[in-house]
């Protein structure tokens, strides 16, 4: 049998903190890599955008070495960007938080070189030409990617579009007298970026809350499949995983583990007196008992059937066992389970041992010889705790 974690042996308090956690984990991971994978061809396209520009600029004639040191810089920009991997798996808030701080400084970075190189050929070109509408047409290429590709942090994609667009733009709208036009343009499609970011970045929020509302929901199914419907207890299956992981644990560590088995006495006569509704009422009632005596945190109860119940409890002796099985009855016995007007008044026969590592070799060893003494302790009179 595979040894799971199950959410339904802890207490709701630290189940939602431990799901809380991975979600957190999850929405650091989902982000950084979108950050990781979307920013990565960026200098790529740079380096091909200036070496257009240089190429087609009429000062740069016989100069065509210049695109080297464009071509350089965004190749070792990439170099960078490739080699600056997000975190690992595990790793913790602010180790994601340095790391996004990082990216964005090499995002920053190439936007403003690209800018630089747009701004240069404006104030050298001061009319239309071919330099002018290449560096025009992959600003707001580029411009437009941001919007898109950075949805995830709004506030930086803004200060990244405004690198892009803003330096060209002012000077082809204050310096160059003929590129005017051009500046006024890219000024109406700057404020339809922004407006467009902001419905990205509300789109990328409802993905992440779609992702986030299915992990949600495949933990509820997973705490369902392990716990027991009608009491809130651990059912069988959690049981059986939980069991065989403490007891080898044990095991190994050759420390002490007990082991409770207990059977309602006559339940059955329960349910055909006064019915099911109450039954199941009285099984509540129980399960609720069992949860205010046996309450270490290390230890475990579980409903293993329709009236049986099982506690795992590590570190506790065939004497201590046999104590708190002794109080259990006692107080079972003592508190009825009040339906309306009626007391239901409920017994238990109790097995109690723990395991014996000289003689048995598997969980299924220890728990049929705790099983065979709470039969035994139902052949006494029932209302009987039996040492295995």
């Amino acid at each position: 049998m595979q040894y799971i974690s199950d959410p339904s042996l802890v207490s709701t308090e630290y189940a939602q903190y431990g799901l809380a956690q991975e979600i957190d984990a999850y929405k650091n991971r989902r982000v950084t890599s979108d950050l990781y994978t979307r920013s990565l061809i960026g200098p790529l396209f740079y380096m091909i955008a200036s070496g257009l520009t240089i190429g087609l600029a009429d000062y740069f004639q016989g100069r065509v070495w210049l695109m080297l040191i464009p071509g350089l810089a965004f190749l070792l920009l990439w170099w960078q960007r490739y080699h600056h991997v997000p975190p690992t798996p595990g790793a913790d808030h602010e180790e994601y938080v340095r790391w996004n701080r990082q990216q964005w400084y090499l995002i920053h970075l190439g936007a403003l070189i690209w800018s630089g190189i747009a701004t240069s050929t404006a104030c050298i070109e001061l009319h239309t030409s071919n330099a002018v509408i290449v560096t025009m047409i992959t600003t707001i290429a580029f411009s437009t990617a941001a919007s898109h590709s950075f949805a995830m942090h709004p506030q930086q994609a803004r200060l990244c579009i405004i690198e892009f667009v803003l330096p060209p733009t002012f000077i082809y709208l204050f310096y160059a007298v003929d590129l005017r036009a051009i500046g006024i343009a890219i000024c109406i499609y700057f404020v339809y970026l922004m407006m467009n970011l902001h419905g990205n970045a509300k789109e990328y929020r409802k993905q992440i809350e779609t992702e986030v509302m299915l992990i949600q929901s495949r933990a509820e199914l997973a705490q369902l499949s392990l716990t027991d419907a009608l009491t809130g207890l651990p059912n069988r299956r959690s049981y059986e995983a939980t069991w065989n992981h403490i007891w080898r644990i044990a095991a190994r560590k050759n420390d002490v583990l007990g082991l409770l088995i207990i059977d309602l006495d006559f339940f059955k006569k329960v349910n055909d007196q006064y019915g099911h509704l109450a039954g199941d009422a009285c099984l509540k009632h129980f399960a609720q008992i069992l949860r205010q005596q046996i309450r270490r945190d290390s230890d475990v109860v579980a409903r293993i059937g329709g009236e049986e119940f099982v506690a795992i409890l590590p570190g506790v002796t065939n004497e201590l066992a046999y104590s708190m099985a002794e109080n259990l009855r006692h107080v079972l016995a003592e508190m009825p389970c009040e339906i309306a007007t009626q007391k239901i008044y409920l017994t238990a026969s109790i097995g109690a041992g723990i395991a014996d590592w000289t003689k048995d070799k598997s969980p299924t060893d220890t728990f049929q010889r705790v099983d065979k003494a709470c039969y035994q302790a139902k052949e006494q009179g029932r209302n009987v705790v039996k040492c295995a």
